[in-house]
Parts: C-alpha cells; sequence; structure tokens
C-alpha cells in the first residue's frame, strides 16, 4: 500500500515537472522571433543614434556600422548653431500639449454625451462622424486652409491646434470605453443628487484613466511628428515646429549632413520616447478595455 502511494505521488511530481519544462519550452519557443522582431525592429533606431554621434562619410558605407568610429558630439552643436532648435522645440510643445489637452477634454465629452445621453438622432450622428473617418485629409484642405485664413490664424500656431483639438477617433475610442462601465456607477450618483456633467468629472472620467493614457500617446506622436500641416498653415520661421524647422539644415544646394539630420532626429525623438514610456502600461490595457477586438 505504502509503495503505491509512493509511487502515485512520484508520478504526480513527474507530471508536474514534464508540464513546467513543457511550458518552458513553449515560452521559449515563442520569445525567439519576438525578441527577434524586436532587434529587426529596433536597429534603424539604433543606427540613427550610431550616426548621430559618427563621421558623415560613415553613413555611406556598406554595409554601415552599427558603432561609429569616435563619438562626436559635434552634430548635436552643430544642430543648435545652424537653426533655432530651442524655438522650434518650444513651438512644437506648446503645439502638442494643448491638442492632447483639448482632445482629451472634448472626446471625452463626446464620448460620455454617445455613450449614455440620449438624444435624438444620436445614432445617426454618430454614424456620419464616423463616416468622416473615411474622408482623406487632402480632400478637406482647401476648405480648412480657407477657414484658418478667414479666422486670422494664418501663420500662427493656433492654426495647428484648432484643429486638432478634437478627434472622431478619439470620441469613438472614450466611446467604447464607456459603454463598459456599469450603469450602476451613474444611478447610486444621480440618488446622491449629482447632474450629468458631475458623473462625467467625477466618475467616468477618473476610470477612464488606461483609455486616455492611449489617447494621449497616439494624439502626442501625430502632434509631435506632423510635417504636412505646418508646411502648409506655416511659412514664418519663428512659428514653425521641430519636424518642419528641420529642413533648415540643408547644406549649400540642398546637400545635408547625414550626422547632423541624424543627430536633429534623434533630439526629435526624445519626447516621444518619454511619453510613451511613461503612458505605455496603459497602452495595452487600453485597447483592450476599449473593446475593439469585439468591434
Amino acid at each position: 500500500m505504502g509503495r503505491a502511494l509512493g509511487l502515485s505521488r512520484f508520478k504526480r511530481r513527474w507530471r508536474a515537472i514534464e508540464t513546467t519544462w513543457r511550458d518552458s519550452l513553449v515560452g521559449l519557443l515563442l520569445a525567439i522571433p519576438l525578441v527577434a522582431g524586436g532587434i529587426v525592429m529596433a536597429m534603424p533606431l539604433v543606427w540613427a543614434v550610431s550616426f548621430s554621434f559618427g563621421l558623415p562619410q560613415e553613413f555611406f558605407q556598406l554595409p554601415p556600422p552599427i558603432i561609429p568610429s569616435a563619438l562626436r558630439l559635434d552634430n548635436y552643436r552643430q544642430v543648435f548653431s545652424r537653426v533655432s532648435f530651442l524655438s522650434f522645440f518650444r513651438n512644437s510643445v506648446i503645439v502638442a500639449i494643448t491638442v492632447v489637452t483639448g482632445q482629451v477634454l472634448t472626446c471625452s465629452m463626446g464620448g460620455y454625451a454617445f455613450a449614455r445621453l440620449r438624444f435624438p438622432g444620436k445614432n445617426l450622428i454618430f454614424m456620419m462622424l464616423l463616416s468622416s473617418m473615411m474622408v482623406p485629409g487632402q480632400i478637406t484642405l482647401i476648405p480648412n486652409f480657407l477657414i484658418i485664413r478667414s479666422m486670422g490664424l494664418y501663420n500662427t500656431l493656433g492654426a495647428l491646434i484648432v484643429p486638432g483639438l478634437t478627434n472622431i477617433f478619439g470620441v469613438f475610442l472614450i466611446k467604447q470605453f464607456f459603454e463598459t462601465v456599469p450603469p450602476d456607477l451613474e444611478d447610486a450618483a444621480r440618488i446622491d443628487g449629482a447632474g450629468y456633467f458631475e458623473i462625467y468629472w467625477r466618475i467616468m472620467l477618473p476610470l477612464a484613466g488606461p483609455v486616455i493614457a492611449t489617447l494621449v500617446i497616439l494624439t502626442f506622436n501625430g502632434t509631435w511628428n506632423a510635417f504636412f500641416g505646418p508646411l502648409i498653415f506655416i511659412n514664418r520661421q519663428s512659428r514653425m515646429t521641430l519636424p518642419l524647422g528641420m529642413i533648415f539644415l540643408r547644406g549649400q544646394q540642398g546637400v545635408m549632413n547625414s550626422g547632423i539630420i541624424m543627430a536633429a532626429v534623434v533630439l526629435n525623438l526624445i519626447p516621444v520616447l518619454v511619453v510613451f514610456v511613461i503612458f505605455q502600461r496603459w497602452l495595452v490595457r487600453g485597447i483592450t478595455m476599449t473593446g475593439l477586438t469585439g468591434v
């Protein structure tokens, strides 16, 4: 009897060890392609940082060196001496922060209204808004230009801020999240005498932290790296943002110093990476909680 119990206990332990090894092997096999893909995707960034410290002629070597022959800060000094980098950086910060703040407020209000309020034509209006996402931006370029000029915002930062204060995709994103919030929370707040705005501000908005973090990352990244809009609405150098101002790094007869360009690119990437690092832990969670996979 005791021998049979010992044998049964040994089999259970062996199965547990076998299961652990099998799970570890599967995890390893899954991790290998993920790590390889991550390395491939990270190589352009690694090369950009490497070239920003290297000599211009190293840029044209085949294969390009991952580690430069010498670490030189001259490329970064040239960025600040050739163009008004701090002015471009300040303009980009003002535009990006203002647009992100505006979209968080307007998109969350719109998402709450479409998710929780009842008013005539709500579904029709929402479908019309969603259909506008299928219209290419080039089609609305001339009307937007005429509106901006009629408002007296041409050649000002307002020309970049006002069109970006709301976003239909952001409204859709937050609406999907608000529809997953249990209505019992609102009912309890109404019993305590809270109105629509108080429910939105004190209950719904704090709960939407993950999806708002997702919206912040997407909006900041798109606004910070925008080139086409500033190219159309801004022609005064003192009002240019960083991506547009980088065109002044061209040398004589349009010949570019690749090291200086890469140094400017690395400096331009730093704010985007900082924002992503701060909010990245909410990114996957926010997208999952909106239920986009089931839409």
